[in-house]
């Protein structure tokens, strides 16, 4: 029964989030100022999420280096498994999710995640994650190390 309601909560998410509208667009990539060097995460945020259920993390991730940089491994202590996912068209034009198999972050660019775009995945949540919440997040590149943010719970605008 708990698997069904995950299944359940997954597909409602995915529907949610593949008939957002977001109007950010390939532009918002230029408006990120790369930094110096390394690797540079700005504007995160995550949507709220219910217990045992799943939730998404936005973000922008700049990098400043030369060289590109791949994504190690993702956590949360709110989340029981985090994947980085991109939104896929399907057939009949249908949307689906997916994992990123190749995580990379290129150098000298700025990758810009968002609704019905790419994103981080948030399953088997902890606890219920409110508006005004926040989440810890814990994101390791293999180049650049780990990097710990704090993470705000809002809906999307």
């Amino acid at each position: 029964m708990r698997k069904f309601i995950f299944i359940i909560s997954a597909f409602s998410f995915l529907l949610a989030v593949s008939c957002s509208n977001d109007d950010q667009t390939a532009d918002a990539e230029a408006e990120i100022e790369l930094p110096e060097e390394g690797i540079e995460i700005t504007g995160a945020w995550a949507r709220p999420g219910r217990q045992n259920g799943v939730t998404a993390v936005y973000m922008n991730v700049a990098n400043g280096s030369a060289e590109t940089d791949t994504l190690v491994s993702l956590s949360s202590p709110v989340s029981g498994l985090v994947e980085l996912h991109e939104t896929y068209e399907r057939e009949n034009d249908m949307m689906g999710m997916r994992e990123v198999e190749e995580p990379i972050f290129p150098g000298k660019s700025a990758v810009v995640m968002r609704p019905g775009g790419l994103h981080i995945m948030l399953m088997q949540l902890q606890q219920e994650l409110n508006e005004g919440d926040s989440l810890e997040l814990t994101v390791e590149f293999s180049l650049n190390g780990s990097k710990t943010l704090t993470v705000p719970v809002q809906s999307p605008n």
